[in-house]
């Protein structure tokens, strides 16, 4: 097992294939060193046939399950990527630890209607 850095990441990723990838995410939060594993699942569109766009997709979430069950591995986030320019330190982290919103807004329920049923209409009679 090669050890990767995050930036380095994307060179590893092959542009016209899709593939798995287990990677283990070691960074700084709130001032913990954490080790993190990220399952990544890169399918570059169009770029492969859709043989292989059927079979990774239909095989992602029983190869989740398996690494879960078998082998006992905790994945703290998965992501889909159809891009390797995507995958950078940044992007792996707010994945990760994304930022949390301590404002939410709340839902403004649109005006109804004037009047009981809404405007009056012009009928023919």
């Amino acid at each position: 097992m090669d050890d990767i850095a995050a930036n380095e990441l994307a060179s590893h990723v092959p542009e016209s294939s899709p593939r798995y990838h287990l990677f283990l995410f070691k960074h700084t939060h709130e001032g913990d060193a954490l080790k993190s594993i990220v399952f990544i699942y890169s399918m570059p569109g169009y770029k492969c046939s859709v043989k292989e766009r059927m079979l990774y997709s239909t095989c992602k979430s029983p190869f989740l399950n398996g690494i879960a069950n078998e082998f006992n591995i905790e994945v703290a986030k998965s992501i889909e990527i159809d891009d390797a320019a995507e995958l950078t330190e940044d992007f792996i982290y707010q994945e990760v630890h994304p930022v949390r919103n301590l404002h939410r807004p709340t839902f403004a329920k649109p005006k109804g209607p004037a009047g009981k049923r809404g405007a009056k209409r012009l009928i023919k009679e």
